[in-house]
């Protein structure tokens, strides 16, 4: 089924639609919600509520769940990163080493983006985790191209100076010094 055809399956309330949908959209809105919002349950409610509200208006995943996490900060008023959970995210990847750092760069990554601000967060996730353009990004979060192309300037050098330097990929350096060593 094309994308058309599953829209319109979905629209028509198609449970095999629905299905294909949440194969093919629900890791990436999963690991979104867990970046936005830093509790897995919480994130595994905010995809679910944001399936039966796309039910409602299909083909909109992202703003849905935009929506529904800024609605979880506003009623928690302020994120909070438990270190209880940088713990089991460690852990859970000492119980299988990966082949290289990566765990630990992915867990650095997830801790500094925690530390950003909502709106900074929100356009990082969209541009580089859901691979979103800049006008695309705007759209969704109805604000110009310029406050995005803003928000993604303040929140990489945000990233600079959160991220350890052996990890930051964001510096003046980058890969290039990297690479030297």
């Amino acid at each position: 089924m094309d994308e058309d055809q599953l829209v319109a399956a979905f629209k028509g309330r198609d449970p095999a639609a629905l299905r294909e949908l949440v194969s093919i959209y629900g890791d990436r809105l999963l690991r979104s919600a867990f970046t936005l919002c830093g509790d897995e349950t919480e994130a595994q409610d905010l995809v679910q509520d944001t399936f039966v509200q796309a039910l409602r208006s299909a083909d909109k995943f992202h703003a849905i769940l935009l929506n529904l996490t800024r609605h979880y900060h506003r009623d928690r008023k302020r994120i909070i990163y438990d270190d209880a959970l940088a713990v089991r995210e460690v852990s859970s990847s000492e119980e299988s080493p990966p082949q290289s750092d990566c765990g630990t760069a992915s867990s650095a990554l997830s801790e500094a983006l925690r530390r950003l601000s909502a709106a900074h967060r929100e356009v990082i996730v969209l541009r580089y985790y859901e691979d979103m353009k800049i006008h695309d990004i705007a759209r969704h979060l109805r604000i110009s191209k310029g406050t995005v192309k803003s928000r993604l300037h303040y929140a990489l050098a945000g990233l600079h100076k959160l991220l350890p330097e052996e990890l930051n990929l964001f510096g003046t350096c980058g890969t290039e010094k990297m690479q030297k060593q």
